[in-house]
């Protein structure tokens, strides 16, 4: 199909819906959403003997819902490709419960995150005002939570302040007429051990934290 043609066809489906973005070779935009942490944990054998009486029997989590808020890069490589970018920053939370007889001992894991993915979408042809896509890549994260804050502060689990995760995602685009609006799932998970024990009652029954997150963002170019 020649360019003449392409635009022509192109303008009367931007006349219904408003096709320009994917003509464009870089966007803009931003994103908001919720999000949904847990944890992986491997623990030390101590947990399945324990010592004392006085030692933990059992670990629990629990994950708070958060808020994330990124600004959105979005590079053009190909009809179908983009190379993408959120950078966001999201709050966190997780409760670990250390079971220690018939009481429970809780402990706050929380963080502010600043992200930098570097993602590769993939979508599919244009249909009736949206397409769907796949998005996968990989994320370092800087956790902005005050070490002094969570040293200072028995209740809080210190963690490394950096991390890096995979991500993987579903989403669909939404063509309207003044804005593209994309409603995205995504799955992140952690490939270090952020785990720092200092400080930590009964924190020696644990031996690796890795995070996981569940994110659903809505999206605006």
């Amino acid at each position: 199909m020649n360019t003449r043609l392409w635009l022509g066809l192109c303008g009367i489906a931007c006349a219904q819906y408003n096709l320009y973005y994917d003509l464009r070779p870089f966007n803009l935009g931003f994103s908001m959403g919720a999000n949904y942490s847990q944890v992986k944990i491997q623990y030390n054998n101590l947990l399945y003997a324990p010592p004392s009486p006085n030692a933990p029997s059992e670990v629990l989590v629990e994950g708070i819902p958060g808020i994330n808020l990124g600004l959105i890069l979005n590079k053009k490589l190909h009809k179908y490709f983009d190379a993408r970018s959120v950078v966001s920053v999201s709050l966190q939370q997780r409760n670990l419960y250390f079971r220690v007889g018939d009481s429970l001992f809780k402990r706050r894991l929380e963080a502010s995150y600043l992200y930098f993915p570097l993602l590769l979408r993939y979508k599919s042809q244009f249909y009736k005002g949206y397409r769907v896509y796949v998005i996968g890549g990989f994320q370092l994260g800087l956790n902005l939570m005050s070490d002094k804050r969570v040293r200072d502060n028995p209740d809080l689990i210190r963690t490394e302040r950096t991390d890096g995760q995979w991500v993987a995602g579903i989403g669909i685009d939404l063509y309207l007429d003044k804005v593209k609006f994309t409603p995205e799932l995504t799955y992140s998970l952690g490939i270090r051990n952020i785990y720092d024990p200092t400080g930590t009652r009964y924190g020696y029954v644990i031996k690796s934290l890795n995070m996981q997150t569940i994110s659903l963002n809505l999206q605006f170019e």
